[in-house]
């Protein structure tokens, strides 16, 4: 059972989801880090936010930190930012989550419960894997990817950087989808999905192009 004290970075709805994961997982977690709520702010039902991104400069690096951001290209830019600071970034794992001992998981990702991640499937570093979600077995998913709830990822299919795969959408064994890219929730994807592009429908098409994010 983890022992250092946790904040999670992000006391939006799924920074709330985190902290539960992390909690249930036996996680210490003492409150939140939020650029845009107020200190002492009471989030769900227990946890504060203890303070924004000045605030955690000036505390000791004793503390570990996970990424409660669901938007993916700013919780790249928080975890670039955390780990500038000397921060443990960490990843949080659900108990109810089911986990082949094989699969690699990066560092900053969360796995919530009812998901499943299968034999040799490889996790980039800050990824969500939300609720119910499978990753099967040799599939990939990029650096701070988004796997939305009950969707699904065949076998030896791949997800790029920065995408995020709407609910309930399913991959079909060994389909590379690129980075950047949206897939719109329900979709069924059959063929490759390029970089940069939103795609959506049964099956997937690709509908247009995604304008370029600055990072933060």
């Amino acid at each position: 059972m983890p022992e250092a004290q946790l904040l999670v970075y992000g006391a939006g709805g799924h920074g709330r989801v985190v902290a539960d994961a992390a909690e249930q997982s036996g996680w210490i977690v003492s409150g939140f880090i939020d650029d845009r709520v107020s200190s002492g702010t009471v989030v769900g039902y227990r946890y504060r936010v203890l303070g924004n991104r000045e605030w955690l400069g000036s505390q000791a690096r004793t503390y570990r930190i996970c990424l409660g951001i669901g938007d993916n290209y700013i919780r790249r830019a928080v975890a670039l930012f955390v780990a500038s600071l000397g921060f443990s970034i960490e990843s949080i794992v659900s108990p109810h989550a089911v986990i082949s001992p094989s699969a690699r998981i990066g560092v900053g990702s969360v796995i919530f419960a009812g998901a499943v991640v299968n034999s040799m499937a490889s996790l980039g570093t800050g990824t969500i894997i939300n609720s119910g979600a499978i990753v099967e077995h040799d599939a990939i998913v990029g650096e701070f990817a988004h796997l939305s709830p009950r969707s699904a990822l065949g076998g030896g299919a791949a997800v790029g950087d920065l995408t995020h795969v709407g609910m309930g959408c399913s991959i079909l064994p060994l389909i590379p989808i690129g980075s950047r890219s949206i897939v719109g929730a329900g979709s069924v994807v059959t063929r490759r999905v390029p970089d940069d592009v939103v795609a959506f429908g049964v099956p997937a098409r690709v509908r247009r192009s995604v304008a370029a994010k600055q990072i933060i």
